[in-house]
């Protein structure tokens, strides 16, 4: 009995230290696939690109503060419980073949936690030494954080952070001496005082002694920003003044037949859009093991989550739904037909615009007859005298007779010449972001538009536009 308790420890202790990502991921031990889509969009994208590689901490920090890496074009590449180790293994991707021009490294912390296993601070130090010395050759800037306080990780407490961590931060300290690459010292800034978390993370900055909370990422914030001044000045300088997307996300369900919102999540992260228009969501269904899958894109973004169900579904609902960056003002859910299943419209109104989302019938005569309801309602929007958009997956092509009776309400923003769908192999254009004419007078040109060569997270390849 003693022996099976032992064993029985033994795999729950494993279970604690494996990283949550690749538990799920088929023993995808350094996390290659969450970002492996959204790694393939962003080396496409034309802009300098901050990425972020860390653990946890990293992933977290663009939940609760999605606004940080949006206005200064921050790539995160945080995945919960990951080491050095892992870091390093997939750092040649999502960031050397991403483009990068800066890499911001913030790990080390599960390391002396143990995550995957013994290993010394020296070996530590050097994983993050070898991707400094990975970026530097290939032309990138790196810049090392200091491992945050921690007094006791409440998962492996036979650990000695208090007095481990202040000993890894002088060798990445002595490293950047002799080598000049650029230091970020989160962890003088944020250490307590208090005798009794010596060497921790204060309790204004964190509830568990090792996250952040807001209030201490926003110390983070102000730190980071200041060695990233020049780089973020760019980014912002070369920012459009409104950026518009669409992503039918197929429920999470990608091309291989993995269900992942983590991948479609990063997508829509990189992009960093005011909106998005998200077709094909369930809300506790059974077939989404009882999850608001909507819910879970909003938490991974830090976007805000708008849900119209279109019909009851396997035990809850199916639908269309937005994320959005900006609380809206008022929200319109409208029916529309849909002889194989009803659709829906989902209007938000935002202090300079309407944004709206929909999925459209397969059947012709229900997306002909929703031109009508769609403009009904659009002409009480525009005594508003705001921009009107719309957006989603209309399951027709640019030559169709309903695209052609859309024209006469719309001028089309997303670029319509390029295939949406299917993702891997497109042949069609079928997703459509469009700006409604007023009354057929109205015209907008988009500073930049696009589909993202996305070939796995969903069937659909994501559009977007961006307006000045």
């Amino acid at each position: 009995m003693k022996l099976r308790r032992f064993f029985i420890a033994l795999g729950l202790a494993a279970m604690m230290c494996m990283p949550s990502y690749a538990q799920t991921q088929n023993q995808d031990w350094a996390g290659t696939g969450r970002f492996a889509d959204a790694t393939q969009v962003l080396k496409n994208r034309n802009f300098p690109k901050i990425v972020l590689i860390g653990d946890s901490i990293s992933d977290f920090w663009i939940r609760k503060s999605s606004g940080f890496f949006y206005d200064n074009g921050i790539i995160c590449r945080g995945i919960s419980g990951q080491t050095t180790s892992q870091m390093l293994l997939r750092f040649r991707r999502e960031v050397i073949e991403s483009g990068a021009s800066t890499v911001v490294i913030l790990a080390g912390t599960n390391d002396i936690a143990g995550n995957t296993g013994p290993i010394s601070l020296e070996d530590i130090a050097g994983n993050i030494k070898s991707m400094c010395e990975l970026a530097l050759q290939a032309g990138i800037r790196p810049v090392i954080c200091s491992v945050l306080p921690v007094h006791q990780y409440y998962w492996s407490k036979d650990k000695h952070p208090d007095t481990d961590i202040p000993k890894l931060n002088r060798m990445l300290k002595e490293y950047v001496a002799k080598t000049g690459i650029s230091y970020v010292d989160f962890y003088s800034a944020m250490v307590d005082s208090d005798k009794a978390n010596e060497n921790g993370l204060p309790e204004k900055y964190s509830a568990d002694g090792v996250h952040p909370k807001v209030q201490g990422y926003a110390v983070m914030e102000n730190i980071l920003l200041k060695e990233l001044k020049e780089e973020t000045e760019i980014y912002r300088s070369g920012r459009s003044g409104l950026k518009l997307m669409s992503f039918n996300v197929r429920n999470g369900k990608g091309m291989d037949l993995v269900t992942d919102m983590k991948r479609p999540a990063a997508i829509i992260s990189d992009l960093a859009p005011d909106v998005v228009a998200i077709q094909e969501v369930d809300s506790v269904t059974n077939r989404a093991s009882g999850k608001y899958m909507l819910g879970e894109l909003a938490s991974i973004t830090g976007m805000i989550p708008l849900f119209s169900a279109a019909i009851e579904y396997d035990g809850g609902k199916y639908g269309i739904g937005m994320l959005c960056r900006q609380k809206p003002m008022s929200i319109q859910r409208i029916a529309l037909p849909g002889r194989e299943e009803q659709r829906t419209l989902l209007i938000a109104e935002f202090k300079d615009y309407f944004f709206c989302s929909t999925h459209l019938s397969l059947t012709e005569e229900d997306r002909l007859a929703s031109v009508d309801i769609i403009s009904s309602a659009f002409h009480k929007l525009e005594k508003k005298g705001k921009p009107i958009f719309i957006a989603g997956d209309w399951n027709d092509e640019p030559d169709s007779r309903f695209i052609s009776m859309m024209r006469k309400h719309f001028t089309f923003i997303s670029d319509i010449a390029k295939y949406t769908f299917p993702s891997d192999k497109p042949d069609r254009t079928i997703d459509y972001i469009a700006f409604w004419k007023r009354n057929g007078t109205g015209e907008l040109r988009p500073a930049a538009n696009g589909v993202l060569n996305s070939t796995l997270s969903s069937d659909h390849r994501p559009i977007y536009c961006e307006l000045k």
